[in-house]
């Protein structure tokens, strides 16, 4: 590992060699820690250079962004421009004023929560290393309303109950995931907010996804920013009433669309359980974070097609066995990351949802035999099903029988789809029948218990109630509140220090005494990933505890990122180890400083 690379800390915590170090926030120009009662950070920054220091120095403005795009949707307008500069200032009004402004690292943006039919002004300035801003280039457009056309199924996500209760249900592990109504920025969109990695978020259609009697079958579509930075999005047509399905344990009859981000690409194929392939018919083309785009799942008699935003990206011979399915979005990526749904839609025969009806958390337990439960039946329902997912590490080929216990009645836990892979480690989905005798609500829940001694756990449990005729049920109430903000932070640090002819040292070796070099990038695309990108107001550098530099970044307003090259002299540095410290302050008195760490050795 290269000693001399950068460490970054965010809200000022790092780890050194396993001991974790808590550093306080800072008063104004970055004085010596102090407690946390302590001034909030500066928001702007003094130019200083130590004795022996040399600092960078802005040039002239830069140019003005160039070939700029500008497409409407509904509610929402894209941006999409050429240019080298660090940062963005993206502007955008209406009734001819620019009064909402964001900074960008990418060449591409999304404006959301628009009015559709409204007039916008919009405008991109370049912004350099030191936050000096070009001369817009401008544009307009109006947001216009989607065209709803003739679906199965269509729902914009743009009600206040988002995702409708009666259309959708969420798959998650619990306190994994949460899918809730844009607000502001997010607006008439739903969002997906995650806490767990890699751990997918499931919307499923509570309308089953019903073929036509034709050529074309079936048309899956969604609109939508995933898959984000090495995130994935799913589409599955699953013929059983699941809940979820593995990555890697689709069951048979299954098809899905997977879309894959990573290192820098995106890819698209259809999987099915009888390993039909998947042939490209162009490549995908790098997605820019942030942007919504149409994916396509097209059923044909003579296989399935992949679109991107109209185009054929793929194709598979996979043809659906059935005739109905459930239909499943799924997101994945790191840790909270968050993620928007614009539209789905099922261009195929007319299917309608069940009903609607609220039901009780259900707590499941494993054991060889149930506990006794005590409690009231749940009036005006006459069943209900209980779908879930089982974990386990049995090594056997083939899948037990399983038994659930709920109330005092004992039911079958059968395969929600009759040959699903059982495998150690893969989810299997299973789903049981309940009737109204075994719905007992124990205060705020349901009791039931996976009858095995097999060492298994149940994730992903979802009950769905049947009303008894007649009965009027409450509305199902929904999630308000995403489980991570969308908070703006600061770009992300990485340098090195080099020799006095800006040469790199080789790994472990010393620099000689007299004069180091140290280079500092600022990398706004990789901060703004998952997050907003907060305005810069500059950075200070100290050598072993004493403050030598500090560069301003806000000369024409918020600095973005950029890349500095600074000149420190080392002649009165003692031989051994020593340590830089990089920290960096926001515009906003609310952005968190960022930290960054150095360590190199003087001979």
């Amino acid at each position: 590992m290269d000693r001399r690379r950068v460490a970054v800390i965010a809200a000022g915590l790092v780890l050194f060699g396993g001991v974790v170090a808590v550093l306080r926030t800072t008063g104004p120009d970055d004085p010596a820690a102090k407690p946390t009662t302590s001034a909030p950070p500066p928001t702007s920054l003094a130019p200083f250079a130590a004795e022996g220091v040399l600092v960078p120095t802005p040039g002239a403005p830069p140019e003005t962004p160039g070939g700029l795009r500008v497409l409407a949707g509904p509610g929402r307008v894209q941006l999409l421009w050429t240019g080298d500069a660090p940062g963005y200032e993206i502007g955008w009004g209406r009734d001819g004023k620019i009064d909402r402004h964001r900074l960008v690292a990418q060449t591409a943006t999304q404006v959301d929560g628009l009015a559709d039919g409204t007039r916008y002004e919009v405008e991109v300035r370049a912004v350099d290393a030191f936050g000096q801003r070009s001369e817009p280039a401008r544009g307009q457009a109006t947001p216009k309303a989607a065209a709803e056309g003739e679906y199965a199924l269509l729902d914009l996500f743009d009600q206040a109950d988002a995702p409708d209760p009666a259309r959708w249900r969420l798959a998650v592990r619990p306190n994994c995931a949460r899918a809730t109504p844009g607000r502001d920025d997010d607006g008439r969109r739903l969002v997906i907010s995650s806490n767990c990695a890699a751990a997918p978020a499931v919307l499923r259609s509570r309308t089953p996804f019903v073929l036509r009697d034709a050529d074309d079958l079936g048309r899956f579509v969604v609109e939508t920013d995933a898959p984000g930075a090495d995130g994935e999005l799913a589409l599955d047509l699953v013929p059983g009433p699941v809940s979820t399905v593995a990555g890697d344990g689709l069951p048979p009859g299954a098809i899905r669309l997977r879309v894959a981000s990573g290192n820098g690409r995106t890819t698209a194929e259809v999987l099915t359980a009888e390993g039909a392939p998947t042939t490209p018919v162009r490549a995908v083309p790098v997605l820019e974070p942030g942007l919504t785009h149409r994916w396509e799942l097209a059923l044909r008699r003579d296989g399935a097609r992949v679109l991107l935003d109209g185009e054929v990206v793929a194709t598979s011979p996979a043809v659906p066995g059935w005739k109905d399915a459930t239909a499943l979005v799924s997101v994945s990526g790191p840790t909270g990351q968050r993620v928007t749904l614009s539209l789905a839609a099922f261009d195929a025969a007319p299917a309608p949802a069940p009903p609607a009806v609220p039901a009780p958390e259900v707590r499941v337990a494993v054991a060889p035999a149930p506990a006794p439960s005590s409690g009231s039946t749940i009036p005006g329902v006459t069943g209900g099903q209980l779908r879930m997912t089982l974990l386990h590490t049995d090594p056997s080929p083939t899948a037990p029988e399983f038994t659930l216990a709920v109330g005092d009645q004992v039911v079958p836990l059968r395969p929600a789809v009759p040959g699903a892979p059982w495998r150690a480690g893969v989810g299997y989905p299973v789903v049981a029948d309940l009737p109204a005798a075994a719905l007992v609500r124990e205060s705020d829940h349901v009791r039931a218990t996976v009858v095995t001694g097999l060492r298994v756990q149940a994730t992903h449990v979802d009950l769905e109630l049947t009303a008894a005729p007649g009965a009027s049920p409450s509305p199902v109430r929904a999630e308000t509140t995403p489980l991570n903000g969308l908070e703006s932070v600061l770009a992300r640090a990485e340098g090195k220090v080099l020799d006095a002819a800006g040469r790199p040292v080789p790994d472990g070796l010393p620099i000689q005494r007299g004069r180091v070099v140290f280079d500092l990038v600022l990398d706004g695309r990789s901060g703004q990933r998952g997050s907003g990108l907060a305005g810069l107001a500059g950075f200070t550098v100290r050598l072993d505890g004493d403050r030598v530099a500090a560069v301003p970044t806000n000369l024409g307003g918020p600095g973005v990122a950029g890349n500095y090259r600074l000149a420190l002299d080392t002649g009165d540095l003692s031989p051994g180890p020593h340590m830089l410290e990089v920290k960096l302050f926001g515009t906003d008195p609310t952005t968190r400083p960022m930290s960054a760490f150095i360590s190199f050795s003087v001979d």
